[in-house]
């Protein structure tokens, strides 16, 4: 059961991460888009190059386990200040893509809350230091 538990853990944090990184290989291919929609609602361009680095770099550490709270943390942040930065209006579109940013944000926490889980880099480096109490370098 305990493998069961761990695999569906491990899946769950690449679902979480595939509208982001998805997102973030899509605003490389469309840069010059981006930096429009960006300017568009007073946003500066320098922003950009962060933002296509939380969200691709992001998004792969934490499928990968590593660095998922802190990374989690930021994508939640990032998620709930684009929600209101970008779809300010009221239409039945724009609620539904701000309320999927505030999921996304509640699901971030969740990873923040209880972590990688048992199948990640987070827990191995964790498990490792445990073991070597000692180290040199």
């Amino acid at each position: 059961m305990q493998n069961v538990k761990n695999s569906i853990w491990a899946l769950s944090r690449l679902f979480a991460v595939g509208l982001f990184f998805t997102s973030g290989i899509d605003k490389i291919t469309g840069y010059e888009n981006n930096l429009i929609l960006m300017r568009n609602h007073g946003v500066s361009a320098c922003f950009l190059p962060w933002v296509i680095l939380l969200e691709v770099a992001g998004s792969i550490c934490i499928t990968a386990g590593f660095l998922t709270r802190f990374s989690s943390t930021w994508i939640a942040i990032f998620a709930v200040l684009s929600a209101f930065i970008f779809y300010p209006e009221y239409s039945h579109a724009h609620l539904m893509v701000w309320l999927k940013n505030i999921s996304c944000c509640a699901g971030f926490l969740l990873l923040v809350i209880h972590g990688a889980g048992e199948w990640s880099v987070d827990n191995l480096i964790k498990l490792y230091f445990k073991n070597n109490k000692q180290f040199s370098f």
